[in-house]
């Protein structure tokens, strides 16, 4: 039996938490008037992003919008669509079962999270925060069987007990990595001040890469210590170099701020996808005949049967920091067998 069919799902009125009133992005042609004792004199036009007039840049004056303020709003959002089809195949000495999905899934956010921002840089709306889901996977494949093995089912005595009555049974999926974004923990500082939302926002590519020149190639054994290649990125861009303020945080922390304003990333959320992943499980089952009413059954349980490795997305993803893109960990377990024995009556 083949089945073929369309899934999707659209979520409204999620939760997510952000800075409503971040500073503003001022310029000589989008100018942020204000009337404010920062002003002299008063009222007057902030037409440059820097570290002194944040605070004025507030969406809000009187209100601090500049590192601290957080709002936690309803207003997030999910999609999903996706393809999925099931062949299967049953009979009388067991069945076969494979289903494969074709899905794409984006939110503005996949967690509530209350701790920190979820939005992605300019928090003053959620446009920059679409994006793949943190569990997209495009392709997903689950195999299924079980198989009672035919021998020896005519012969009879001490033959038939230890050698009949074997089955066999498994599951076996393989999918698609899932997204992670690259980020830059010195952007967006002319609006959201150094450090003020980690892992928000986003890192740059660099001039002429693209999002496919940015992935490491080879066998993903061979991209463990450089998934992701560091000359396809840059650090965030500068606002107005001749006016760098020397009263900001230590460049040992933020070397690419040179105590200087930087706008946001030119990168996503979720732009990128970390390393696919399979997994085989596999039983020995042995059925013991003991009376018309009672049985026992003896299983051998192989979890991830070939001990395959399936690798973490990285784990260092701000182009600020050492190890970029390297990947320090797997997921999931390493081979377990499992012995069980089960009396039916």
């Amino acid at each position: 039996m083949l089945e073929v069919g369309y899934v999707g799902t659209h979520s409204v009125h999620l939760r997510e938490t952000r800075d409503a009133l971040q500073s503003q992005d001022a310029t000589a042609a989008n100018p942020v008037n204000i009337s404010s004792s920062f002003c002299n004199p008063n009222p007057c036009a902030i037409t440059t992003n820097t570290f002194a007039n944040a605070v004025a840049r507030s969406r809000a004056q009187g209100i601090n919008g500049y590192n601290g303020f957080q709002l936690f709003a309803n207003d997030a959002y999910s999609h999903y669509n996706s393809m999925q089809t099931t062949l299967s195949r049953r009979w009388g000495a067991g069945y076969f079962q494979a289903a494969y999905t074709f899905s794409k899934s984006t939110d503005a956010t996949s967690t509530g999270n209350t701790a920190f921002n979820t939005a992605f840089n300019d928090e003053s709306t959620l446009d920059a925060s679409r994006g793949l889901s943190d569990f997209d996977r495009t392709h997903r494949l689950a195999v299924s069987y079980r198989y009672d093995l035919p021998f020896f089912k005519s012969a009879e005595g001490l033959t038939h007990k230890l050698l009949a009555g074997w089955a066999v049974s498994g599951i076996t999926i393989f999918q698609s990595g899932s997204p992670f974004s690259v980020v830059d923990s010195g952007a967006g500082s002319a609006f959201l001040g150094l450090g003020s939302a980690p892992g928000v926002l986003t890192g740059s590519l660099a001039s002429g890469a693209t999002l496919s020149s940015a992935l490491s190639t080879g066998s993903i054994g061979t991209r463990i210590d450089g998934y992701l290649n560091p000359s396809a990125f840059t650090l965030a861009p500068l606002l107005y170099p001749a006016q760098c303020d020397p009263n900001q945080p230590n460049p040992a922390v933020f070397p690419n701020s040179n105590f200087c304003t930087t706008d946001f990333g030119n990168l996503g959320r979720n732009t990128f996808r970390g390393p696919g992943q399979q997994n085989w499980d596999f039983s020995l089952i042995k059925n013991f005949k003991l009376t018309e009413r009672q049985e026992l059954r003896f299983t051998t349980d192989f979890f991830n049967i070939w001990n395959h490795a399936n690798f973490a997305n990285p784990a260092f993803t701000d182009v600020e920091g050492g190890n970029f893109g390297k990947i320090t960990s797997t997921v999931g377990t390493p081979r377990l067998i499992q012995f069980s024995l089960r009396y039916a009556f």
